[in-house]
């Protein structure tokens, strides 16, 4: 019997046991546990050691010859195969032996300085085992269309296709994706745009990070809505810009209230983040008449336009604009998947221009690979197939969200809304949403609490909002029957 007691299957795991015996042992040859040339445990010893059958050991062996880490020796088992590389493990401390090193950053930086100081909206990140998850921007992993998805990574690895997203493209997106945005999705929402007038990005927040940075250079300060979208704000924080912030209302933005020096107007024009309120059509035109007047540009967020459940949606202000002073910003992962960090921003070439500069140095581009495999997701009619479906699934949770709010907290105003995926609340008397939120998380409820959307986060004392793209229906109702308790509590 072979003592390599530090080859120990994960406790949690989505790969196959062939291939987590794989990572094993290439883990081990890599930190120079098997050193090159060296013999591996044999079929039967390995397979003892982990509880697993010899012929996946065997599998895991035969996958690790194919890929050029191990050897097979005539009646002598495995060995690594010889290759030169340096190993410095003999030279490490241990973190258990290590003395801790003072960080050197507060000679240069203050504690209200630091990024990681910002206020923002925290999940746990283990959101998914709590019973009642009210969690914004999270989909249930159940609603991914993986089929159709696998197979626009199968097309996009085509031998055919590699020279459309293999090498560095700075200065160029895909020009599939690029194509099916023009056609399908843009054209679906009434915006006419050249190639020259489109940037891929890697997710709408990143849209947002390079109009921060642009807008610093021009020396004007960004307006943000009141409340907002926390990450907007600190995008444009971040990238060397002073915030403002406005006010809304029961119609959106409040159009008077925007300062005369600024130089862009963040919105979300659709569903209001977070009160979800629909901006008019009467204050789109009226803000955008304002930008040409005081010469501002306009950043449209226009995340959730597809979730509209009661009403026509109302038109983008990039279709109204004739003056190009908005700008665009939309996500293609959203409803797909948050995690695939896929966006775009549709402006005149100029703006474009800056910003794929801004990009370049930043990140050089959004990957390929994604790219091309959300093409062919959009042209093949998954994206809109996929979107419907979703559509009518939020519509029903939408409902029953309202329904369960109406039966157990009728004291409470629920902000009206055209659809989205979360709710906005505001309890009545003296309730503190943070200590509402504190008490529910101990039963395995999670909300939003109003104050951190809030510049002044005591206005938002006692409002909360409830997120419901992950949850059934049985949940939404269960969780809101717990939420009243602790709200008459």
């Amino acid at each position: 019997m072979f003592h390599a007691h530090f080859l120990k299957l994960p406790e949690h795991s989505t790969l196959s046991l062939r291939d987590q015996i794989c990572e094993l042992i290439s883990t081990g040859i890599a930190s120079n546990q098997f050193p090159t040339g060296s013999a591996l445990p044999s079929c039967r010893g390995l397979s003892t050691h982990l509880s697993v059958s010899r012929n996946t050991v065997h599998e895991a062996y035969c996958r690790l010859i194919d890929v050029g880490l191990v050897e097979s020796i005539d009646r002598s088992g495995y060995r690594v195969c010889e290759y030169p590389v340096d190993h410095w493990q003999d030279e490490l401390v241990s973190s258990a032996e290590s003395q801790p090193v003072a960080s050197p950053l507060p000679f240069r930086l203050t504690d209200e300085d630091r990024p990681s100081s910002m206020r923002k909206v925290d999940h746990p990140a283990d959101w998914r085992d709590y019973p009642y998850p009210f969690v914004y921007n999270q989909i249930d992993a159940k609603l991914f269309p993986i089929r159709d998805w696998r197979e626009c990574v199968r097309i996009a690895m085509r031998t055919t296709a590699l020279d459309g997203w293999v090498g560095d493209a700075s200065e160029t997106d895909s020009a599939n994706l690029l194509q099916q945005l023009q056609q399908r999705l843009l054209a679906y929402r009434g915006i006419s745009a050249s190639t020259d007038e489109i940037l891929i990005t890697s997710g709408a927040q990143n849209a947002l990070y390079l109009l921060g940075i642009l807008n610093a250079r021009m020396g004007a300060c960004v307006a943000v809505e009141d409340p907002c979208y926390p990450e907007a704000r600190n995008a444009f924080s971040l990238s060397g810009n002073r915030v403002s912030s406005v006010p809304v209302d029961e119609g959106g933005l409040m159009l008077e209230e925007i300062p005369a020096s600024v130089g862009l107007v963040y919105v979300t024009p659709s569903h209001q983040f977070p009160t979800t309120v629909t901006l008019s059509r009467e204050r789109r035109e009226a803000l955008i008449a304002l930008a040409i007047r005081h010469r501002f540009l306009i950043c449209e967020d226009d995340y959730e336009a597809e979730m509209n459940f009661v009403k026509g949606r109302e038109r983008p202000m990039r279709a109204l604009d004739k003056s190009g002073r908005v700008i665009y910003v939309g996500s293609l992962s959203k409803c797909v998947a948050p995690g695939l960090r896929l966006g775009y921003m549709v402006a005149h070439p100029d703006i474009i221009r800056e910003a794929k500069a801004i990009r370049r140095t930043i990140m050089r581009h959004p990957p390929g690979l994604l790219q091309e495999t959300m093409a062919g997701f959009i042209g093949r009619g998954f994206m809109d197939a996929h979107l419907r479906r979703m559509e009518r699934r939020f519509k029903s949770r939408w409902e029953t969200t309202l329904d369960a709010m109406n039966r157990h907290l009728p004291e409470c105003r629920i902000q009206a809304s055209g659809g989205g995926t979360s709710i906005w609340v505001t309890a009545p008397g003296s309730l503190e949403s943070h200590l509402l939120a504190e008490r529910l998380r101990e039963r395995g409820v999670l909300i939003d609490e109003g104050g951190i959307f809030f510049k002044d986060p005591e206005q938002g004392r006692r409002c909360f909002r409830l997120g419901f793209a992950a949850l059934s229906k049985t949940v939404i109702n269960e969780g809101i029957r717990i939420i009243a308790e602790e709200v008459h509590a």
